[in-house]
């Protein structure tokens, strides 16, 4: 596997990098509400992730609802989630000679080093290892 991805013998390091938290948060249901929160709509912000922890994503342009996620569908993109904290995967970038370099996706830190010592023992070379 590791083989078809790049040619090992030109492996000159390779980073290890953990799991990061995102700003995904998780939200209850809320009603909407107009002029300074006095008013209720009848209308309501979903319960769910949001990217940063608020129900309005606002920009110079103006503000607008923002999208709420379900744990599936941040699982499906590829985070790990533990209660209501969303996690990037930890990954591994080897880099190779002439400015190339691939990275990895595990799902655990235990994976990530468990493929590195593989492609240590198939390339037949000591490279410098970064944790991060």
């Amino acid at each position: 596997m590791i083989q078809e991805q790049f040619d090992v013998s030109r492996i000159i390091g390779v980073k290890i990098v953990s799991r990061s938290l995102t700003s995904y948060t998780w939200l209850p249901a809320k009603q909407k509400t107009f002029f300074f929160g006095l008013f209720k709509r009848n209308a309501w912000w979903s319960e769910g992730f949001y990217k940063c922890g608020c129900y309005q994503e606002c920009y110079e342009s103006g503000c607008w609802d923002a999208s709420s996620y379900t744990a599936e569908e941040l699982r499906n993109s590829g985070y790990i989630l533990e209660g209501h904290k969303v996690y990037n995967k930890p990954y591994v970038t080897v880099y190779l000679e002439s400015d190339y370099q691939s990275t990895e996706r595990f799902d655990s830190e235990q994976e990530a080093k468990e493929w590195v010592e593989k492609l240590k023992a198939t390339s037949g070379k000591t490279f410098e290892i970064i944790n991060k």
